[in-house]
């Protein structure tokens, strides 16, 4: 795969002509314009309500998916999975739904259809990667035992946070605490994070400390020798953000029975197959 940076394609590309589709990006000589980036940034910003709005951060990722999503609907007609009579038949009834529905007749029914049909292709592959490599018990009872030797002897915590972007509310939020104002109560006064003001930014779910230690370890650091009920007297900064952090309980960490585990186990196990499958398309392409 030649690797060249989507992000600077997308700006190369736009900054060219701002006013006409541009190509973006070619994947095996099959090409993908800026219509289509611009399509999607619409519709994420309407599906949002506003909240995501148009970057190049989200250019880029709507590239590689536009790009990811293409791969997949080579290999599917490479395959000829498009030729099956299971593909067909999805097909032909939503062609029968169309006409029978008057979408057929909308004036972006051919640029709909199309976008359908490649989602259908793609997904036939997804199919077929599954059929030609069913997850086997055993791989999942394995995977189940890999959870547990993980986690057996360590620790959980169910944690509060309440994040500031300035020092000052920061200090502020610290002092009310040191007075012995409520946890909650501060959370829903000075957190800038809408979805947790309601819990007064207590989590519902516990975490592996473990998790913490390697996913987020400037939280992990902060967070691993506090007491139930104590808090991080020192923010934690990042990016001109601040948290401060509240152990709400600890425990050791509750592994579920296989049983509870098992569904989520096998969907683990069939997306790595999907993702190893999408990453030997991705080495043996041609993008530029």
């Amino acid at each position: 795969m030649k690797r060249t940076s989507l992000a600077l394609l997308l700006t190369t590309a736009l900054a060219a002509a701002p006013l006409a589709a541009q190509t973006v990006v070619t994947v095996n000589n099959t090409r993908i314009d800026s219509s289509a980036i611009d399509q999607q940034v619409k519709i994420i910003n309407e599906q949002s309500n506003g909240q995501v709005t148009d970057s190049p951060e989200l250019r880029e990722n709507i590239a590689r998916r536009l790009v990811t999503r293409e791969l997949m609907i080579q290999e599917s007609r490479r395959l000829r999975l498009n030729e099956s009579p299971e593909f067909k038949q999805i097909i032909e009834r939503a062609r029968t739904d169309a006409r029978t529905s008057g979408e057929d007749r909308k004036p972006t029914f051919r640029q709909d259809w199309e976008t359908f049909e490649g989602n259908v292709t793609a997904q036939a592959l997804v199919a077929h990667i599954l059929r030609s490599n069913p997850v086997t018990e055993a791989q999942v009872q394995q995977a189940y035992q890999e959870i547990t030797n993980r986690y057996r002897g360590t620790q959980e915590v169910k944690l509060g946070e309440i994040i500031l972007n300035n020092r000052d509310n920061a200090q502020k939020a610290v002092a009310d605490l040191r007075r012995g104002r409520r946890f909650t109560d501060v959370a829903r006064q000075y957190t800038i994070d809408t979805p947790s003001r309601a819990n007064g930014g207590i989590s519902p779910t516990f975490t592996p400390l473990k998790d913490l230690e390697e996913g987020a370890p400037m939280v992990y650091n902060a967070v691993k020798s506090l007491g139930q009920g104590k808090f991080t007297e020192t923010p934690v900064e990042s990016n001109g953000i601040f948290a401060i952090f509240y152990m709400e309980a600890k425990r050791p960490v509750r592994v579920p029975p296989f049983a509870q585990l098992k569904p989520q186990i096998q969907q683990d196990l069939q997306n790595l197959l999907i993702e190893q499958e999408i990453a030997r398309l991705y080495q043996q392409a041609n993008i530029r």
